[in-house]
């Protein structure tokens, strides 16, 4: 008799399943109760469930609800928190504008009949200071070599010509600042620049200082100091 009761019931729940009804990989605490209220509706009336299963089962169906309000209250606090970093972030954006900023320099932008100019800061001597600027594709535009430079900090400038002396169009370069000893072993160098925070701008949901006309991360930024009016 069990034999027949629970074809009957296997082929009673394949009847009522809608035709579409497609499974899932994820079983959340409605699905997982829906399952035991059916499980119980459908008990063989002479073989009933074992109270220690169901006991066992309602354990389970309260870890699961506990696990799910602890996800979502996870969620809620990573957004919240997330949130807060962004509107900080914006805080210092905006008050750093009418400021001067030094940051860590690798992209500059080029302004009409303008120059680029960056620190190169090395740790010792150099017998070869040597800065090469990058247009948006790539290629090299100009490879200059500054001789010989003591250990500190060195303002290296970039007039906006290639080469063959012709004037470049505005955009963004990319500058890279490399240098050798005595015995050509290349030294590490920090480039760094300075400049004036005109405003703020959001690219990809972050917010970036406006230097000038290049956009600069938090990220790179070292310092920022009141500008010093003194003549």
């Amino acid at each position: 008799m069990s034999i027949e009761t629970s074809t009957a019931t296997s082929a009673t729940q394949a009847t009522q399943q809608p035709a579409g009804a497609q499974g899932s990989d994820t079983l959340g605490k409605d699905e997982f109760l829906k399952i035991l209220t059916t499980q119980l509706a459908n008990q063989d009336p002479t073989q009933p469930m074992d109270s220690n299963a169901f006991v066992a089962q309602l354990a389970q169906f309260s870890a699961l609800e506990q696990a799910q309000n602890t996800n979502d209250t996870l969620t809620q606090m990573l957004t919240l928190q997330q949130a807060s970093s962004q509107s900080g972030s914006a805080s210092v954006a905006v008050a750093s504008v009418g400021k001067e900023a030094t940051y860590n320099a690798s992209q500059m932008t080029l302004s009409t009949d303008g120059s680029i100019g960056v620190n190169g800061i090395l740790p010792s001597s150099a017998a070869d200071v040597i800065m090469e600027v990058d247009d948006a594709n790539g290629s090299v535009v100009r490879t200059q070599h500054f001789g010989g430079m003591a250990a500190g900090s060195h303002n290296l400038t970039w007039d906006g010509f290639n080469e063959a002396g012709v004037a470049q169009a505005p955009g963004t370069y990319t500058v890279r600042v490399s240098a050798v000893d005595i015995s050509g072993k290349p030294i590490s160098v920090t480039q760094q620049a300075c400049g004036l925070v005109t405003g703020i701008t959001f690219q990809n949901g972050a917010t970036q200082l406006m230097i000038g006309n290049t956009p600069v991360s938090l990220s790179d930024v070292i310092s920022i100091q009141q500008v010093n009016n003194t003549q």
